[in-house]
């Protein structure tokens, strides 16, 4: 009876599927998940300063705050 169970559940087990893979016929679907949405892209229309004391003048006269972002290393951790 044991195995006649065991039998039973590993026959109803979910199978391993492959995992699919990008060709001609389903590029435009893979490139459509790959790139970001324009939702994603807006930070991009941000007027981002590379230099400190040009940031705290247009600050100063705009009345905004700053965001400073330091780090020590490489952005991506790899180090």
């Amino acid at each position: 009876m044991l195995s006649f169970t065991l039998s039973c559940l590993l026959l109803s087990a979910p199978q391993a599927q492959e995992a699919p893979t990008p060709d001609a016929d389903n590029l435009q679907h893979w490139l459509e998940q790959i790139r970001p949405s324009p939702a994603e892209e807006l930070y991009r229309q941000i007027g981002w300063r590379n230099a400190l004391a040009p940031a705290i003048e247009e600050a100063q006269q705009l009345g905004r705050p700053i965001l400073l972002w330091t780090m020590n290393g490489h952005p991506l951790g790899c180090t």
